[in-house]
């Protein structure tokens, strides 16, 4: 920063003619009068931009909530939050008395249907015989359907209230009535909540348990709306202080009255526990995020109505140009360039180019004397 380019601005100056009139008008030797020094801005491409601040989330059908098929008494609860469980694992046992009336009514009507199979049988063989008239035969073939419709019916009422096919099958062997349900785990995943304690009563479909899986995770990131310029599906953030990636896979359709932020969701795999849901963390965007980065001495850099602007040399003068700051380091300050709809045919501001660092308050009472900045 020390060795500023005093003779750079001469040059500037006897370039080729402008299109336009600098905003600051200030002849050569006015320039050398008062001092001024310029110097050339910086690429800053690889200077991080404005991190943002995020919240990780469990996309919606990584979560599984594991739900109370009868109504009961939990006797026993077999994992915490935070365990590992695997599809079909134990994890609470369920003491139901609505359990025991649907496998009470499933016995009765096997018993019966078993008594309707035979007589089925039985008239089959008189009707082949002649012994009895086919009406007859179609009234116990009639019965023996009925009574298999209610049978497969209570068996599929009784494996919608947890009981596996094979503790149905060992009903229908033993004939002995088991109160007892053992919860199991609807998938593998990770425990993230654990909504019960053992001895307490809880109602058909109350949840239970919730578990996620978690290699894949959102990132859901509040970006300013005029930054939404800046990202689009399919480009990388990066979560600050670990370097985790993550692809953007949605932009949100709704600004939040509050704070006139928008929700862009980036997703990220195989994260090995460096993230958890509920973190919050903040992220850089990438790619577009980085363009139009400069960095520039931090003398450059003055403030106007509330604005941020870097006087540069034109011919005739200077050019007044709106930054936003991002961030200074070492007496250099990283800048961002902002898109002017007034400009009309004059350059974007970019790297190379000249801009004041020196005599820079001058300029601006110049300028503010000229009307600028109002």
């Amino acid at each position: 920063m020390k060795k500023l380019l005093a003779g750079a601005l001469g040059a500037v100056l006897l370039s080729s003619p402008s299109v336009q009139a600098a905003d600051i008008s200030m002849s050569k030797s006015q320039v050398q009068a008062l001092g001024i020094e310029t110097a050339a801005a910086e690429p800053a491409s690889n200077v991080a931009g404005h991190a943002y601040p995020a919240e990780v989330r469990v996309p919606p059908a990584n979560e599984t909530v594991l739900a109370a098929p009868v109504g009961g008494l939990i006797q026993q609860v077999r994992v915490a939050e935070g365990e590992t469980v695997t599809q079909g694992q134990p994890v609470a046992s369920l003491l139901s008395s609505g359990l025991v009336t649907l496998q009470s009514d499933y016995l009765e009507t096997l018993a019966s249907h078993r008594v309707a199979a035979q007589a089925l049988e039985r008239d089959r063989s008189l009707a082949a015989e002649g012994i009895i008239a086919e009406r007859r035969l179609n009234e116990t073939r009639g019965t023996y359907n009925q009574s298999a419709a209610r049978l497969s019916a209570l068996r599929q009422s009784l494996s919608l209230a947890g009981m596996s096919d094979a503790a149905l099958d060992k009903l229908d062997q033993t004939r002995r009535i088991d109160p007892v349900l053992d919860l199991v785990a609807p998938r593998d995943g990770t425990v993230m909540e654990q909504m019960i304690t053992a001895g307490e009563r809880v109602n058909a479909a109350s949840a239970l348990i919730r578990i996620s899986t978690l290699d894949t995770l959102w990132l859901e990131v509040r970006l300013p709306v005029e930054r939404l310029v800046d990202v689009q599906p399919g480009d990388r953030v990066s979560v600050v202080d670990n370097g985790i990636q993550a692809e953007v896979i949605l932009t949100g359709s709704r600004i939040d009255p509050d704070d006139q932020t928008v929700m862009i969701r980036a997703q990220v795999e195989a994260v090995d526990g460096r993230l958890r849901p509920g973190q919050f963390l903040r992220v850089r965007l990438e790619g577009a995020d980085q363009a139009n980065l400069l960095r520039v001495p931090s003398s450059a850099v003055i403030r106007q109505g509330g604005e941020a602007f870097v006087f540069v040399a034109a011919e005739g003068g200077f050019d007044a140009y709106p930054v936003e700051r991002l961030g200074e380091s070492d007496g250099w300050l990283t800048i961002r360039v902002v898109s002017m709809s007034d400009t009309g045919d004059r350059p974007q501001l970019s790297a190379g180019d000249q801009v004041a660092v020196n005599g820079v308050a001058t300029i601006k009472g110049t300028w503010q004397g000229m009307g600028g900045g109002e």
